[in-house]
C-alpha cells in the first residue's frame, strides 16, 4: 500500500479529532443558551478539551509508547466515538464537560501518534509535507466540519452534532483497521526523560513560539463567532460561510507550510507567518467592521496561522531526531495549553473589557511568539559559528 495512501488515512481521522475540537467554536452560543451559563463559562469547554489533551498527552504517550501502533490507533478511535456519544446525551453542562475531557486525551493520543508514523513513514525530503498532510486533516475540519456543524446545529439542535461525529468516525476507524499495517511503538520514554529535554534551551524557546502564538489564536478564535455577528452583523449563515471560506484558507496554508519548509526552510516560514498573523490580528477590529473584509482578512488569519504549524512542528522534530514522539508530545501540549489559556484570556475579556479587544491582545501575543522565534534561531547562528 502507497505511504502517501497511508498518511491520507491518519489525515482522516485527525479530521474526526479536528471537528470535535473546533465545533465548540461555531455552537458556543447555542451551548450556552441550552445549558443556561455565560458565553465565557461556555468557552472553558475549550479549555476543558485542550488542558486534557495537553497534559494527558505526554503521560498517556509515555504509557502506552510500547504497545503496538496499529492497535492504539484503533482503540484511542474507539473511544472517541464513545467520548462524542456522551456529549450528545448529555443533559448537563457538567457531564458534556466531562465528555470534552475525554475527548481531549483520545485526541492528545491520537494526533501525536500520527504525526510521528507520518514522519517515519516518509523519506527525509518529505518530512514536512507529510506532517502537513496530517495537519490538513485538522484543516479540513474547519472547512467541512465547524462550518457544516454549525448550521446543523442551528437546524437540529448542538446534542445531534456530537453524535454525527461518531457516526462519521466510523470511517476512519474501518478505513485504519483494513489497511494500516501494524507497526511497533518507539521504546518507553519516562516522562522524567521528556522533560529532560527541557535543559535544551533552543527547546525551551521553540515550546514558547508554540504557546504564545497559539495563545493569539485562541484568544480570538474561540469566539470568533460572537465577534463577527457583534461587529459585522453577521447572521449565522453567514458566519458558517465564513468559517468556511477560512476553511479553505487553512487547507491553503497547511499546504503552503509544508512545502516553503522543505523549500525554503524553516526559518523564513516561522518568520513569514507570524509576522502576517500578528499583522491581521491587530488590524482585525476595524477590518472586521466591514463585512467583505471581515471575511477576506479571517481567511488570509488562519492561512497564515496553519502555514505556521507544519513548520514548527517539524522545527521540534530537527530538535530531537532521536526521539520524534517526545517532541511532538512535548509540543502539541505546548499547543493545546495555548489554546486554554487563550479560551480562558478570551473569556476574562469578553466579561470585562469587551469582545473587540481580544483581537489586538492576540496580535500582541503572536508578536511575543515571533521574538521566541527571533532568539532562538540567533541562538542557533551562534553555535554554528562557535563550531566553525
Amino acid at each position: 500500500m502507497p505511504k502517501k495512501f497511508l498518511i491520507l488515512l491518519l489525515a482522516l481521522g485527525e479530521f474526526m479529532i479536528g471537528t470535535a475540537e473546533s465545533i465548540v467554536t461555531g455552537i458556543i452560543g447555542m451551548i450556552a443558551d441550552d445549558t443556561h451559563v455565560s458565553l465565557s463559562l461556555a468557552g472553558q469547554l475549550v479549555t476543558a478539551f485542550s488542558l486534557a489533551f495537553a497534559f494527558g498527552a505526554p503521560v498517556l504517550i509515555a504509557l502506552t509508547a510500547g504497545v503496538e501502533r496499529k492497535k492504539l490507533i484503533l482503540w484511542t478511535l474507539f473511544s472517541f466515538i464513545v467520548a462524542n456519544l456522551l456529549a450528545s446525551i448529555s443533559q448537563s453542562f457538567s457531564l458534556l464537560m466531562v465528555s470534552r475531557i475525554l475527548l481531549g486525551l483520545c485526541g492528545g493520543i491520537y494526533t501525536v501518534v500520527a504525526l510521528a508514523q507520518a514522519a517515519n513513514m516518509a523519506s527525509p525530503e518529505k518530512k514536512g509535507s507529510s506532517i502537513a498532510i496530517i495537519l490538513m486533516g485538522f484543516s479540513l475540519s474547519l472547512v467541512l466540519g465547524v462550518p457544516l456543524g454549525t448550521m446543523l446545529g442551528d437546524i437540529w439542535g448542538w446534542r445531534p452534532v456530537f453524535a454525527l461525529i461518531a457516526v462519521l468516525t466510523l470511517i476512519p476507524f474501518f478505513a485504519i483497521l483494513a489497511f494500516l499495517p501494524k507497526q511497533q511503538g518507539e521504546e518507553t520514554v519516562p516522562l522524567r526523560k521528556q522533560l529532560a529535554a527541557l535543559r535544551n534551551k533552543r527547546v525551551i524557546h521553540a515550546l514558547c513560539i508554540s504557546l504564545f502564538f497559539v495563545t493569539g489564536y485562541s484568544t480570538v478564535y474561540t469566539y470568533i463567532t460572537p465577534l463577527l455577528q457583534s461587529t459585522s452583523a453577521m447572521t449565522t449563515a453567514w458566519v458558517s460561510t465564513t468559517l468556511f471560506l477560512a476553511g479553505l484558507a487553512s487547507v491553503a496554508g497547511s499546504r503552503i507550510g509544508g512545502v516553503s519548509t522543505d523549500k525554503w526552510g524553516i526559518r523564513t516560514t516561522l518568520y513569514v507567518s507570524l509576522l502576517l498573523h500578528a499583522a491581521i490580528l491587530l488590524i482585525l477590529p476595524l477590518s472586521s467592521q466591514l463585512f467583505t473584509w471581515a471575511i477576506i482578512t479571517v481567511m488570509f488569519w488562519v492561512a497564515a496561522v496553519q502555514t505556521t504549524v507544519p513548520a514548527q512542528q517539524y522545527y521540534l522534530i530537527t530538535l530531537s531526531p532521536h526521539s520524534s514522539q517526545v517532541a511532538l508530545s512535548m509540543n502539541t501540549s505546548v499547543f493545546q495549553l495555548g489554546l486554554a489559556l487563550g479560551a480562558g484570556l478570551g473569556g476574562v475579556i469578553v466579561d470585562h473589557v469587551g469582545i473587540v479587544h481580544i483581537s489586538w491582545v492576540g496580535g500582541l501575543l503572536v508578536l511575543v511568539g515571533f521574538g521566541f522565534a527571533w532568539v532562538s534561531f540567533a541562538q542557533e547562528k551562534r553555535q554554528k559559528s562557535l563550531q566553525a
